[in-house]
């Protein structure tokens, strides 16, 4: 059940970048961040109630990770929805996929000490990497840079959520709150406020989030965590595949390659890192 939990929720985050991608080329990305934030928050925020009560500490001490946390994920959306007005979800996802690898660098620089193995895979994934971001007679794919940005930002969601001192859910259930309140005066100084067409694409796009990381705290909370890291790290792959195989993108050679290279390290960090 932890592998279909974990499938489920790399499976409705990636798809999730479809109604994204379509939203960022059609509307301002800062009003797009409140109304994804707005869809997801209110479904995050019931289940985190019923499944663990909510439960605190509630200090200013304990609140100031979560808040740095739902910060940090506001810049990490706002480079992803540029990185997919520019380029394409095949190239994207993958870069995002590296957070896990970048978390680990960061838990490196606050004193822990992964195995070889992870540090070997850690260099593998960032060659694939380089090799999905560049294409042949350019300088950089498409959306390749602020997709790595995000990727750093949401490496800093991921390490701080491991420092929070609330449940699991509750601790989402915050960052998002406080994301979804920071996003309010960035609504206000949006070209376009209003999403008309666009409405429910981001509503979609909310709940998918919403999913994916309601579906994977359950998957953990099953266990083995291990377990439930590898099958949700596969949603770069989830999603590069479904950009070329639905979406008909088409990349070069070596970009393919580094699609793979990439998805089987991470895997591997998942599971031995």
């Amino acid at each position: 059940m932890t592998v279909v939990l974990g499938l489920a929720a790399a499976v409705a985050w990636a798809t999730m970048n479809i109604p994204l991608q379509r939203g960022a080329r059609a509307l301002d990305g800062r009003a797009m961040l409140f109304w994804i934030l707005l869809a997801g928050t209110s479904v995050v925020i019931p289940v985190a109630l019923l499944v663990d009560g909510l439960q605190g500490p509630f200090t200013p001490r304990s609140l100031a990770v979560p808040v740095l946390a739902g910060l940090i994920a506001n810049v990490g959306f706002l480079c992803l929805a540029q990185a997919l007005r520019a380029g394409s979800i095949s190239v994207v996802a993958p870069i995002i996929a590296l957070e896990g690898g970048l978390g680990t660098l960061l838990s490196i620089a606050l004193g822990e000490r992964p195995s070889p193995l992870a540090l070997g895979l850690l260099a593998i994934a960032v060659a694939g990497t380089v090799m999905v971001s560049y294409e042949p007679g350019a300088r950089a794919a498409k959306g390749a840079l602020w997709a790595l940005v995000a990727a750093v930002c949401y490496a800093g969601v991921l390490t701080a959520l491991g420092y929070t001192d609330q449940p699991a859910l509750t601790s989402a259930g915050l960052v998002r709150s406080i994301s979804l309140l920071a996003a309010v005066p960035l609504l206000l100084l949006a070209t376009t406020r209003n999403p008309r067409g666009s409405l429910r694409l981001l509503l979609l796009a909310g709940a998918l989030d919403a999913a994916g990381i309601s579906t994977f705290a359950f998957a953990a909370a099953l266990g083995p965590s291990s377990v439930a890291t590898v099958a949700a790290s596969q949603f770069g792959t989830v999603a590069a595949l479904i950009g070329i195989i639905f979406l008909r993108e088409r990349l070069a050679p070596s970009q393919y390659v580094g699609i793979a290279v990439t998805a089987v390290a991470i895997t591997g960090l998942g599971a031995f890192g």
